[in-house]
């Protein structure tokens, strides 16, 4: 039996994770999602207004690393959330439904205990699949778990960007036999796919 595939996922669009990974990707198809509480990406403390607005924006980071994974709340079928206080059970049950439909609701464990990080009232995670084991277009993979083709088609999306952007295409071309090889090696570099196409760019402009 192969060795299961394990990528860890990392946004900017959501808090950033100190000792552990804001998600993992299983075999492309799973992914895990650590608790999320109400922090607003490079901010240090819970958003204020209580255990709605804790939730909402809980919620919200999910939703980040739901998107750059290439998942969405539709594809969530798992969640736990934590509480401090079980009598703000009513106020996180409408606000965590807001964001699914009837049809999508996950399955679901609600737990209280006894202190959360940065005192959160709040903690939410989740387990959802990947649809069609998609990715998302810009992220720069390990070179060899894509087909040529797949290569292929993923460096005409970057020449769209590129003409988009009046680059010299000589350039592009340079680059991109550059990067090509650097991905061969690069297996890690996944997990800060964002700033890997953001250094594609700089070196393009």
């Amino acid at each position: 039996m192969a060795a299961p595939s394990i990528r860890l996922i990392t946004t900017s669009k959501a808090p950033a994770a100190t000792g552990y990974s804001q998600a993992v990707l299983v075999n492309n198809q799973t992914l895990y999602v650590s608790g999320q509480t109400g922090m607003i990406s490079g901010k240090t403390d819970v958003v204020p207004g209580g255990a709605r607005a804790e939730v909402k924006q809980a919620m919200t980071n999910i939703g980040e690393i739901l998107t750059y994974a290439g998942s969405s709340f539709k594809h969530v079928i798992n969640c736990n959330i934590m509480v401090t206080n079980m009598n703000d059970f009513q106020d996180v049950n409408e606000t965590f439904k807001n964001f699914f439909t009837a049809d999508t609701y996950p399955a679901r464990s609600f737990f209280q205990v006894v202190k959360l990080p940065k005192n959160a009232l709040v903690m939410i995670d989740a387990v959802a699949v990947v649809a069609g084991h998609r990715r998302r277009n810009n992220d720069f993979c390990s070179y060899r778990t894509r087909s040529y083709t797949a290569w292929g088609q993923y460096t005409e999306n970057v020449k769209k960007t590129v003409l988009q952007k009046r680059i010299s295409m000589n350039n592009f071309e340079a680059v991109e036999r550059k990067f090509d090889v650097l991905s061969i090696v690069q297996d890690n570099y996944y997990q800060t796919s964002d700033h890997w196409t953001d250094d594609l760019i700089r070196r393009l402009e």
